[in-house]
């Protein structure tokens, strides 16, 4: 099987997207009424007319409409001028728009996304940026995934944007595989939690609700509960005086040790200091592969040292 086409679905059934094509829908998947007709009759967006012919391109562009909460969202793909071919076909490094509105009021109206912008010095002509379907929402921040790859290969960064209800928007970088080489849907899930638990810390007041779901979404009720009233000053999992979520970017998590099912992460402060974290993982019930979080050790260098001879690497996704 084509690596790209595994790892694709893959990230598809982790995310278990919601939305597809122009059907309008609830990004949670819990349906909702456009709040476009909620309490009045006013309607907050208005699509621009879009004339590009799409048809030439072998992939068309995404577009998600959905609603939750107070939360109102429109993100369109759209052609923006850069294209490149691959043989015979066409393909165009499409951007994205967002209009973003909460509580009736806009928070992002236009606000355009482009690779150039997420890859920043990673950019690199001949790669294509794509717009994951589903959106994590909570009650300060809409989360959105990207892919950053080259056509018809396995080469793919990914990259998670916080939109802030506050006009904020900070940048995350995730992967599907760990720093030694192993392809998990775990690996994938640790990245996102690190990114929206911090991220939710982060706030000027950080909302409890909003930190529940994140911590209900990606761990155990027990180890859920225990976080519930960490701050970012001497937290329980990021075993630091004062975190600072910029150091989110050096973020690294390890393979998991099947015997102990624990696996290591680690991240670089800003005076060079190494932490290491090691996580209990525990089995969702039902499933074979699919972890919570479960708690957090302490961890050393030492633990992630091994032979990297016997470690099995793919290129692409799995390079670092």
């Amino acid at each position: 099987m084509n690596v790209k086409y595994f790892m694709f679905a893959l990230l598809a059934l982790m995310l278990t997207m919601a939305c597809s094509g122009n059907k309008k829908s609830d990004a949670n998947g819990a349906g909702g009424d456009s709040l476009a007709t909620a309490k009045d009759s006013v309607q907050l967006y208005v699509e621009e007319e879009d004339k590009t012919d799409y048809s030439k391109f072998v992939e068309k562009p995404v577009r998600v409409d959905t609603t939750v909460g107070d939360w109102e969202i429109h993100a369109r793909q759209f052609y923006n001028g850069r294209k490149f071919t691959e043989g015979n076909d066409i393909y165009a490094d499409y951007a994205v728009k967002f209009n973003i509105f909460k509580a009736r009021k806009p928070v992002f109206k236009n606000y355009k996304v482009d690779s150039k912008a997420l890859a920043g010095s990673g950019y690199m002509d001949g790669f294509s940026l794509s717009l994951a379907e589903y959106f994590e929402i909570t009650p300060t921040t809409v989360y959105v995934g990207f892919g950053y790859c080259e056509p018809e290969t396995d080469n793919c960064v990914e990259y998670i944007l916080a939109l802030g209800g506050d006009g904020s928007v900070r940048k995350y970088e995730a992967s599907l595989c760990s720093a030694d080489g192993d392809m998990d849907g775990y690996v994938n899930d640790v990245y996102w939690f690190f990114s929206l638990y911090v991220n939710e810390l982060s706030q000027a007041s950080p909302n409890a609700d909003a930190i529940k779901q994140v911590l209900n979404r990606y761990c155990t009720k027990a180890f859920a509960k225990q976080l519930q009233s960490q701050k970012l000053k001497n937290n329980l999992l990021l075993a630091s005086p004062q975190f600072d979520y910029r150091w989110l970017r050096s973020l690294a998590v390890y393979s998991m040790d099947m015997q102990t099912k624990t696996c290591v992460v680690s991240y670089t402060k800003t005076d060079g200091t190494e932490v290491y974290r090691r996580l209990k993982m525990q089995l969702k019930p039902g499933h074979e592969y699919q972890y919570y979080i479960a708690g957090v050790m302490d961890a050393d260098k030492s633990d992630v040292v091994g032979d990297e001879d016997e470690e099995e690497t793919v290129e692409g996704f799995c390079s670092h």
